[in-house]
């Protein structure tokens, strides 16, 4: 299959011409790639088009607040008919729509809309920009290209996808064109304050159980460089945890006074060790991520190691020192 690159307009296009859209979700769906396909689907839904959204993993119930989470998810395996576009938002490679892979074939074309430098262009056609801080920025300006509906409720979508993937609007990706589309949504109905609640200040005891014991782990390397921490499966057992309670504690080990590059290593039930990496100015961790077969950001990143949790801990480590 040929791989082209193409700008806003051509993407737009694609949407707007399609009327039946299979929207994928990665696995470990975040909040970049929850609230931009939501609020795809729902603007696109009040078009008269056909949208569901297809994901492996069950969206976390942080998420619970944004319309639409809970009825328009269809089972990859329920997939059936030929649909206009198969399209892929947040999304670095083919390879992290895991086991829905098979349902991709139901689209008669490809789409990828993605702000990750790793992305490896892995769809017919690709839309990529790594200026965005998130892919809702992206998402906002398909749907103003084609002029479709952007009520209250799918702003709320748009906006949770910005704030979140921006960590509050703090990370260094932050620019201009992120507030400035923030703005719009606000204006068209995002409410800054029910999103900072149930991102920012609502957690369940199980998290926080799980906290404690993560924090319990933390160690410093690379004289007082890198911090990491461990998640083990008897953790998640321990604090009656599920893995998305581990989403965002990577930043406590970044947060460290002196520390450059946060590590979170976690166990996952099938016996891999995911590793999400963070850090402040100094390392491309995106690169490091990239090394291991995963991908992201320089300063966010994540990856797999198919082994034990004591041979990723030092791989890992020995990567992010040869690179600070």
């Amino acid at each position: 299959m040929s791989s082209l690159l193409i700008d806003l307009a051509a993407a737009s296009r694609m949407i707007r011409d399609a009327q039946r859209i299979l929207f994928f979700m990665h696995v470990q769906p975040d909040g970049d790639s929850i609230g931009s396909t939501l609020g795809m689907i729902r603007a696109l839904r009040q078009m008269g088009k056909e949208a569901v959204m297809v994901g492996v993993d069950p969206i976390p119930p942080m998420y619970h607040f944004l319309p639409g989470w809970d009825s328009y998810r269809v089972e990859w395996q329920d997939v059936d008919g030929e649909w206009d576009l198969s399209c892929f938002l947040d999304c670095g490679d083919l390879e992290r729509v895991g086991d829905a892979l098979p349902a991709v074939q139901r689209g008669r074309r490809t789409l990828n809309v993605d702000h990750h430098a790793t992305n490896t262009a892995f769809a017919e056609f690709n839309y990529l920009d790594f200026s965005a801080a998130a892919v809702g920025e992206l998402a906002y300006r398909i749907l103003r290209e084609i002029g479709a509906p952007i009520d209250p409720e799918t702003a709320l979508c748009l906006y949770t996808s910005l704030v979140t993937d921006t960590g509050g609007f703090r990370y260094d990706s932050t620019g201009p064109s992120t507030h400035r589309v923030a703005a719009d949504l606000i204006e068209l109905g995002a409410r800054p304050y029910d999103v900072a609640q149930a991102i920012f200040e609502t957690e369940s005891l199980p998290r926080l159980a799980l906290l404690a014991r993560a924090l319990q782990t933390l160690r410093l390397d690379g004289g007082g460089r890198v911090a990491w921490m461990v998640i083990t499966r008897e953790m998640l057992r321990e604090a009656g945890a599920q893995e998305h309670d581990a989403e965002g504690v990577v930043n406590y080990a970044r947060s460290v006074s002196g520390v450059e590059v946060g590590i979170l290593f976690k166990e996952t039930p099938d016996g891999r060790v995911r590793v999400s990496l963070r850090s402040r100015k100094t390392a491309d961790v995106g690169a490091v991520a990239k090394g291991f077969g995963g991908g992201g950001h320089a300063r966010a990143a994540g990856c797999t190691l198919y082994t034990g949790l004591d041979e990723a801990v030092g791989q890992v480590l020995a990567a992010v020192k040869a690179v600070l």
